[in-house]
């Protein structure tokens, strides 16, 4: 059996967050735009939902977390986009530990590349970083054969 792909799962809870954040509405209201954009299979659309909930039910401690780790840098003035990539691998990281470490950070690093900021990549994976070191999380060793 073929394993499916979470990406497009977190590029659509980016999308409807950002949605929402954009234009003011609620989940009800931005999900059939963002839907008819990005269809999506069953499994993707349940996973996408569960990252926009968790996000939207830690916004303030990610927040926090995130101005904790981003010295120098106001929320504000952090990309849109940045800040949306990291609140979900900061769920993933936090809440979703069937999602290996290294999967949610390398995914978050790859979307912010192709949707955001030259040198969002590097700015996420820095973030994470901190993130996971002040959160003290270690991914596991990769063996190598």
């Amino acid at each position: 059996m073929a394993q499916i792909s979470y990406r497009p799962a977190r590029v659509f809870a980016m999308q409807l967050l950002y949605a929402m954040e954009i234009t003011g509405q609620t989940v009800g209201q931005a999900l059939p735009g963002v839907l008819e954009a990005q269809p999506l299979q069953d499994n993707q659309k349940k996973y996408g939902m569960k990252l926009v909930d968790l996000v939207q039910e830690h916004k303030a401690e990610l927040e926090e977390s995130l101005k904790a780790n981003s010295v120098h840098w106001e929320l504000d003035r952090i990309a849109r986009i940045d800040r949306l990539v990291l609140f979900i691998a900061m769920v993933e990281l936090s809440y979703i530990p069937e999602i290996p470490m290294k999967v949610a950070i390398t995914e978050a690093v790859q979307i912010a590349s192709k949707f955001s900021t030259d040198g969002s990549d590097g700015f996420v994976n820095g973030i994470l970083a901190g993130f996971m070191q002040s959160r003290g999380m270690t991914a596991p060793e990769s063996k190598e054969k």
